[in-house]
């Protein structure tokens, strides 16, 4: 289970939500959706313990999640990143190459401290979902799935099984969190948190 708790969420001096509450709970799919710059990738960033929160707090399980203490907790997590080619490594045989990096840089590349490296070559589509399958099939042992558009590259079939797969992952009681533009998967979620986009 993860809890946001009156948060404000901010990156760059820019204010994406402020009093924000909801609990991403155990076999649910909690979708963040909003549009195009509405802050749902900075959010997962926040929850993963990458950016603090202004105010209010994020916990995992009732403990307290803190820039400081977010290592610990991203044992439990396993991550699909919207360019899911930074994962790439992992196919067998391996589709793209990973730059060499720390890990915190495959996790979050925007961070100012990551390495800086030329990003791998796209995936095709079925590529990028066997990839989802096969990263939450090597986690079984993590309790928290956290993906990033997950379905934005993928025909409409495939999307359609990225929902089964992530449903399926909801089912064995996981904690799935989204952020997804895709209605597919908004309108399949157990529950829907909707940014909006602040003015600049």
């Amino acid at each position: 289970m993860l809890e946001v708790k009156d948060a404000t969420i901010a990156v760059a001096g820019r204010t994406l939500a402020t009093g924000l509450s909801f609990i991403a709970n155990d076999g649910q799919i909690t979708c963040i959706t909003g549009p195009e710059g509405s802050g749902k990738t900075v959010m997962l960033r926040t929850l993963m313990g990458f950016l603090p929160v202004g105010s209010g707090f994020v916990s995992v399980d009732g403990e307290l999640l803190t820039v400081l203490s977010a290592p610990d907790f991203r044992k439990l997590m396993v991550y699909l990143p919207q360019q899911m080619q930074l994962l790439g490594h992992q196919l067998t045989p391996p589709e793209a190459i990973i730059p060499s990096a720390a890990d915190y840089a495959v996790w979050n590349p925007l961070l100012p401290t990551a390495v800086k490296a030329e990003a791998p070559r796209p995936l095709s589509a079925d590529a990028i979902f066997r990839l989802a399958c096969q990263t939450l099939g090597q986690a079984t042992e993590r309790s928290i799935i956290i993906a990033d558009e997950p379905a934005a590259l993928l025909t409409p079939e495939l999307a359609r099984q990225m929902l089964q797969l992530l449903r399926s992952q909801a089912d064995a009681g996981r904690t799935v969190l989204i952020a997804s533009r895709r209605q597919l998967l908004i309108e399949h979620s157990d529950q829907v948190i909707e940014l909006v986009k602040s003015e600049e």
